[in-house]
């Protein structure tokens, strides 16, 4: 039975000299009572030190999101891994939701957990209930704040996030669903449970893009994990953002030339 030291909370973050942001992460609890692994990318000269037994910090001077969360993983200790950002806030009891989960369901190597948004509401339309796998509509959907995984689990399969994918690199999404599907094509069990772990207010980075640039990096997206059936989901993507009056049929051949354009330039760039 797994119990709260088995925990560990691997946080990416930038340019940090000091712990207030912990503070504001985690208002209901002690944060020096939590085990954290903080990679902290910055420069020489902006480094951040911990006195905390229970903190980890990794002061690291590469670029890039990606990169951020490899080297967490590589670096973890504990038995349960929580990957997380710096601009979220855990709710209380959020380890009594993923000590259950996994104590609950031995089997599984990893779940997707849900959050809200800061007035409480939940900002993705998530199942209603438990599901013992994640279907492509999921997986897409994955955010990195929401997934929990056994340490060993993934490094006994070597996967690692795509560091051609996610902030800091030259497509700067998606990263977290191309890292759930390769873990559930290296054969692990990756579920979901209906519980609020934490609260995330901004917007993702998809929200914060234009829509040109989302369908070229999202085709990406999609011919990563999909390979030949990348088209699929382009097409898909098109008919729901017509459904829901977020593009025009205007946009219509512009955006999937965009797509079109995205795939191939992700060919390009994995072949220098």
């Amino acid at each position: 039975m797994y119990q709260k030291s088995d925990i560990q909370i691997l946080i990416a973050t930038m340019n940090r000299t000091n712990f207030d942001f912990l503070k504001a992460m985690f208002v209901f609890s002690d944060f020096s009572t939590l085990n954290l692994l903080v990679i902290n990318q910055t420069t020489s000269d902006r480094l951040l030190q911990s006195n905390f037994e229970n903190v980890e910090v990794i002061n690291s001077f590469d670029k890039g999101l990606s990169k951020s969360r490899n080297l967490a993983l590589q670096k973890a200790s504990k038995d349960l891994i929580i990957l997380t950002d710096d601009d979220v806030v855990f709710q209380s009891g959020f380890d009594d939701f993923v000590l259950n989960a996994f104590n609950s369901n031995p089997n599984h190597d990893g779940f997707r957990f849900q959050y809200e948004n800061e007035n409480g509401n939940l900002p993705k339309i998530y199942p209603k209930r438990f599901l013992s796998k994640l279907s492509n509509f999921e997986i897409l959907n994955s955010s990195s704040v929401e997934l929990v995984f056994k340490k060993d689990s993934i490094k006994s399969k070597g996967v690692l996030f795509d560091e051609n994918f996610g902030l800091g690199s030259k497509f700067y999404m998606g990263e977290e669903a191309i890292f759930v599907s390769d873990v559930i094509k290296k054969g692990l069990n990756i579920g979901f449970v209906p519980k609020t772990i934490l609260i995330h207010s901004d917007l993702s980075t998809g929200e914060k893009t234009i829509f040109s640039e989302l369908y070229f990096v999202q085709s990406a997206v999609f011919y990563r994990i999909f390979g030949k059936m990348y088209l699929f989901w382009v097409a898909l993507k098109l008919f729901f953002d017509l459904k829901q009056s977020k593009i025009k049929i205007t946009q219509v051949y512009n955006l999937f030339s965009q797509a079109l354009k995205g795939k191939k330039a992700y060919v390009n760039h994995t072949k220098l």
